[in-house]
């Protein structure tokens, strides 16, 4: 883990969250839902790819969005939640690894039992749009002291245990009723200010023989890792089974934490650091046995950090790996990409103005973020009035000009008649999606075939016929579906596109599945080809195929 002195990240941060998005990312959102009351999480269970799950906090409602169309049904209604203060209420959801079999999933509430105690507890669906209003066992339940920084997140980690997030009991500091000396955060013998691992699928109190501190007289047997304040959202990325964790901070700053996959046992700092700030408090010492956090921000750009997830779609495959956060007072959104190997936050962005909707829309308080099964990211808006009912939204990130569905690489051969063909594409390449997925060539010699070339084993940049082979053999032929021309803009008009989804789903390729990358281009006729070797070829793009 890298450590800088604070100073130096301050000054580092300051031009890496005020930079502009880079060039070749075009990103935007569009609205997906409105009408909502808080919303806080919104996920799918494994294997869902038509339904997203929507977290309503106040109105303690879980809502479906089917093909994106809420349905008029909630479901659930949870009973039993005390949703009096700004941060208690429904505050997480998460769908059993086996929920297709099982039908199991489980909610994070605070409870009017015990004037508003955190409870975990099991549900099961009786279809894929309602499920049993009847609750299952109480997994865990733990006193609040006070009615904030009750984190409340819920998310079943690569090794299909169930991961909950607690903050630190409120109040500030870390201190006061119900705090014991040096904060709640740095005592492994209570269960705040901690993220905690159970396995649902053992007999209660469901703690896994491999915890961290199974053989630690003082640390509860529940406790994966300590040392936080509130952490609000963290997530697993789908690829690595890292785990990202976003900690709300005090009055200073807001931080980012990293975990490589499995490495539990951590201590991340609250309450003796605050970012990489030494606070001054007692409960632990700065700089010993304490794991910084990979990055930070001051309150001069926000208040309240949001946590998002890393991109693991297949809409805009350049975008892949990149983790998402905001901020809920100011409504900034950043991204960045994080090199754990050498301990390097790479390509943070600021990416607020890009991501604005516009069309007199606007993202106000980013409450959280939302992943559906493809692996798409979304964004949750309490809407201008601090989560007044009926203004909550939800935004999904989608590529900024609809032309983004791949990412473009390789360079296209120039044409005798001096131009330099290149492909567009437009939609999502899906096994199961009825919109097309157009791949088109342009800036063709006018009136020749073509036919495009595609493969599963790589880019290339192979010398070919004076041009580029950029598909790595073997591949296969396809015959385009239409050749266009525009007569009125020669000599660069031809024109060769094809609807990639009706290969992906007519079955004629057993290769082609959800989660394969395709690499992608056109080689044309070109009888005019001074050098004579009677061929073009495009640019190339490799894309994922989503369900």
């Amino acid at each position: 883990m890298i450590r800088t002195p604070h100073l130096a990240l301050a000054a580092a941060l300051t031009g890496v969250l005020a930079a502009t998005a880079p060039a070749q990312q075009a990103l935007t959102t569009v609205r997906v839902a409105s009408g909502l009351y808080r919303p806080v999480t919104a996920t799918s269970p494994p294997g869902e790819y038509e339904r997203i799950y929507i977290v309503e906090q106040n109105s303690a409602r879980i809502l479906v969005m089917n093909n994106g169309v809420i349905n008029p049904t909630p479901f659930l209604s949870v009973s039993g939640v005390q949703g009096g203060g700004n941060e208690q209420g429904l505050l997480g959801l998460a769908f059993h690894p086996d929920y297709q079999n099982n039908g199991k999933f489980y909610v994070n509430y605070t409870g009017t039992l015990g004037s508003g105690d955190t409870f975990v507890v099991e549900y099961t669906a009786a279809s894929p749009d309602v499920a049993n209003p009847t609750p299952g066992p109480t997994i865990i339940t733990f006193n609040q002291p006070q009615s904030n920084h009750n984190g409340g997140h819920l998310a079943f980690g690569p090794d299909g245990k169930l991961y909950i997030g607690t903050g630190d009991g409120g109040a500030s500091n870390d201190q006061g009723t119900g705090h014991v000396a040096g904060g709640n955060a740095q005592f492994g013998g209570n269960l705040l200010g901690k993220m905690l691992r159970l396995d649902v699928d053992i007999a209660a109190p469901y703690i896994p023989a491999d915890n961290p501190f199974i053989l630690d007289g003082t640390v509860r047997d529940e406790i994966w890792s300590l040392g936080l304040r509130n952490p609000w959202r963290y997530s697993f990325d789908r690829e690595t089974g890292d785990l990202y964790i976003a900690d709300v901070g005090q009055n200073q700053r807001e931080e980012v934490n990293f975990e490589p996959a499995g490495a539990g046992g951590r201590n991340y700092g609250w309450r003796c650091m605050e970012g990489f700030n030494c606070t001054g408090l007692s409960g632990c010492t700065c700089g010993i046995g304490l794991t910084d956090p990979i990055i930070d921000y001051s309150h001069g750009l926000g208040c309240s950090i949001s946590g998002g997830y890393v991109y693991r779609g297949c809409a805009i495959p350049t975008l892949l790996g990149t983790y998402f956060y905001a901020d809920f007072c100011s409504g900034r959104i950043w991204s960045l990409e994080y090199d754990s190997t050498s301990g390097t936050v790479m390509n943070a962005t600021d990416r607020t103005a890009e991501l604005a909707p516009g069309g007199g829309l606007a993202i106000n308080t980013v409450s959280g973020f939302g992943e559906d099964g493809n692996g798409e990211i979304y964004i949750l808006d309490f809407g201008p009035s601090f989560g007044a009912p009926g203004q909550g939204e939800i935004y999904k990130i989608v590529p900024g000009d609809g032309q983004d569905a791949g990412a473009f690489y390789c360079a296209g051969k120039t044409t005798s008649q001096g131009c330099v063909p290149f492909l567009t594409a437009q939609g999502v390449p899906s096994v199961t999606s009825t919109v097309p997925f157009r791949v088109t060539s342009n800036d063709l010699v006018l009136g020749e075939a073509g036919f495009y070339i595609y493969g599963i084993n790589g880019r290339s940049n192979l010398n070919f016929h004076g041009g580029k082979l950029c598909v790595k053999s073997p591949f296969q032929r396809l015959l385009p579906a239409k050749l266009a021309t525009d007569a009125m803009t020669p000599p660069c008009s031809g024109r060769i596109l094809t609807n990639f989804n009706n290969r992906i789903q007519n079955g004629s390729d057993p290769l082609l599945t959800a989660g394969q990358r395709v690499y992608m281009q056109l080689r044309q006729r070109d009888p005019s080809e001074p050098a004579g070797f009677g061929d073009n070829l495009t640019d190339g793009i490799d894309f994922i195929i989503c369900n």
